[in-house]
């Protein structure tokens, strides 16, 4: 599996336990819906800001969004 396709693992599984759909997560991080769904689906490269803001989002450190999603004691 390539970094970008765990990157967007991460964040589809860190946004559903959250409860977020698609559009609550995009609006929360201020972007567009079609390239949160892009990342997700490994299609699109998040920039280095966009990663900050999904992670703030989602309440998490940055890190934690390309980590293993089994340690997310």
């Amino acid at each position: 599996m390539s970094l970008q396709e765990k990157f967007g693992q991460n964040v589809r599984y860190w946004r559903k336990k959250r409860g977020f759909t698609q559009e609550d997560l995009a609006g929360r991080a201020a972007v567009h819906v079609t390239y949160l769904s892009g990342i997700e689906n490994a299609r699109r490269n998040a920039t280095v800001d966009v990663i900050g803001r999904l992670a703030e989002a989602l309440q998490l450190e940055p890190g934690q969004l390309f980590g293993s999603v089994e340690d997310d004691g």
